[in-house]
């Protein structure tokens, strides 16, 4: 018996067995505190939900709840927060979700004022405010984040050594270099080489004589400053509680909004996060939105521990030599070999893990929400790629086996001498190409630029097979009054939505296309009920515009046209 099946065949043992080693901290049947009066009722497990974030908020500092899309993660957030009797609540979320946060708090919490707040003129209007109820301050993340621009803070004197004047060894000019501005020492790095001007403008640093910043403001830039910032230094304790949504978005170590909301969880005291996907598939996207989140985490790990975070709760994989027979390195006096070492971590995750969450987690599924759901029903529609060619010979299928064959023999070549530079082209290259076959195709190589491989755009008159069956689901969903949210992911350099909007409106149908540049976050909700309300048949969009918060009801049937790569 392998493992799968001893759990398969003792499965109801071993989770009472769990359950009684590791006591929920809230059990429905006997901790079923009376909820205060909300605004809005709520819908089955909600209830249970609720009581369980308040009371693993008034314990804890740092509370969890992952739900499925749908499942109410805002209303349950307001609820609980109202309930564990937080007066002063800041809101982190996604910029297009503000205004939605202010309408579900006041639809939610009896009392409650909710307020957006962009600017540092907004906050210290907060600070005066004297509201009997609730407050709730939404702040977007962008806002949370966004700084001034900079610019390196040098003075430039000519160049000098032993008294004279250092020239050009082409032009034989003298030349300037930049020096510190408070103690006019030219500027080196760690090891005495001078900096250029390039060099210090890619990030900031400081004169290792004195100490002082070699960075200033530019005045060209926008005047602000990062609300997270102004809170830790200006408001800290003011707000009692900090409510992050689509927490998964923070998990990057060097992101900015990761960082602006770990700030603002320190200043807040207490967290409460949200997310519908708390994982990425590696153990490494928990640690730092652990880390910014929970202060057992920073107690047990230090901020640079990612790795030690791994090897305790993750995989890793050695690879030595790879495929490749030939070695590295060969030793000047000896028969030494060296051969290539790759480390990298694998997807996965201990179990052990699970218990610096289980604590202060509310899990929920939308099953446990709702009853009675309309049927779900997930179909993937294949579609072969064209075979009849134009007038130079080429066909959908031909120049894309061009592009393949082409792309994964320099790929191979590639990786056997250890580079990956192509991987991410052959990958874009070939998921694009179908879509955008009317566009052509040229590709070169990153590091050499030597071109690789082109094939010539095709004929934009024709409808291929993949847009034909665009058409007749979007003909067959419209006949059953049903409107189609197509998904697209190439928007940018390979543009494919001006196209997709001249062959859908061609064949009758009314369509929208939404893009990141000409819809700001904030009006998205908006922008999308003017379409409906226009008698919109399809909204085409990058699905990344839409992922987190919004309500897409009116769009029953959802086309992925292009998948992502990322699970997120």
């Amino acid at each position: 018996m392998d493992l799968s099946e001893f759990i398969d065949a003792y499965r109801d043992a071993i989770a009472q067995r769990v359950v009684e080693s590791y006591p929920p901290r809230y059990r429905p049947s006997e901790q079923g505190r009376t909820l205060p009066h909300l605004l809005r009722a709520p819908l089955g497990a909600q209830a249970d939900a609720i009581r369980g974030a308040a009371l693993s908020l008034e314990a804890q500092r740092g509370t969890t709840v992952v739900g499925e899309m749908g499942t109410g993660k805002t209303f349950i957030a307001a609820s609980a927060a109202y309930m564990a009797g937080f007066k002063r609540v800041l809101v982190l979320c996604p910029p297009h979700l503000t205004r939605k946060w202010k309408r579900e708090v006041e639809q939610t919490v009896p009392g409650a004022r909710a307020v957006i707040v962009a600017s540092i003129t907004d906050l210290e209007r907060l600070r005066l405010s004297t509201s009997a109820g609730p407050l709730f301050a939404v702040m977007s993340r962008e806002r949370a984040k966004l700084s001034y621009r900079w610019q390196p803070a040098v003075v430039e004197r000519w160049a000098t050594s032993g008294g004279r004047l250092v020239r050009d060894e082409e032009t034989g000019e003298p030349f300037r270099v930049p020096c510190c501005p408070d103690c006019h020492e030219q500027i080196v790095d760690k090891d005495g080489v001078p900096l250029l001007g390039r060099d210090l403008a890619r990030r900031k640093r400081r004169c290792p004589e004195c100490g002082s910043a070699l960075w200033q403001a530019d005045r060209t830039g926008p005047a602000r400053y990062p609300l997270s910032d102004y809170v830790k230094h200006r408001l800290r304790g003011f707000f009692d509680l900090l409510i992050g949504d689509e927490v998964h978005e923070f998990k990057a170590r060097g992101s900015a909004q990761g960082i602006a909301a770990g700030v603002l969880a320190d200043a807040c005291g207490k967290s409460l996060s949200l997310s519908g996907t708390l994982m990425g598939g590696y153990s490494s996207t928990l640690f730092h939105l652990l880390y910014r989140f929970s202060p057992e985490i920073r107690g047990e790990f230090g901020r640079s521990e990612e790795s030690r975070w791994i090897e305790r709760y993750g995989f890793v994989e050695h690879t030595i030599g790879r495929d490749d027979p030939d070695s590295f390195e060969d030793g000047r006096t000896s028969r030494r070999k060296r051969y290539r070492k790759v480390v990298r971590e694998r997807p996965g995750l201990a179990p052990a893990a699970l218990f610096h969450l289980i604590g202060n987690s509310v899990f929920l599924r939308l099953s446990d929400v709702a009853s009675g759901l309309p049927p779900y029903e997930e179909r993937v529609l294949l579609s072969s790629m064209d075979t009849e060619s134009d007038g130079n010979g080429f066909s959908q299928r031909s120049g894309y086996d061009e592009l393949y064959g082409t792309l994964r023999a320099a790929l191979a070549d590639a990786l056997s001498k250890g580079s990956r530079r192509l991987l991410a082209t052959y990958l874009q290259t070939l998921l694009a190409y179908p879509d955008g076959c009317t566009q052509g195709e040229t590709v070169f190589d990153p590091e050499s630029e030597e071109l690789l491989v082109q094939v010539p755009p095709l004929p934009e008159d024709r409808l291929y097979p993949k847009e034909r069956a665009l058409v007749d689901l979007v003909a067959a969903e419209r006949l059953a009054g049903r409107r189609v949210l197509v998904y697209v992911t190439h928007t940018g350099t390979r543009d494919i939505t001006g196209r997709m909007e001249e062959f859908l409106s061609r064949h009758g149908f009314r369509v929208a296309v939404m893009k990141a540049d000409a819809v700001p976050p904030e009006r998205r909700e908006a922008w999308v009920a003017k379409r409906v309300e226009e008698g919109v048949d399809v909204l085409v969009c990058h699905p990344r515009l839409v992922q987190t918060g919004l309500d897409l009801v009116e769009f029953p049937t959802i086309c992925w046209y292009e998948t992502e790569v990322s699970v997120f």
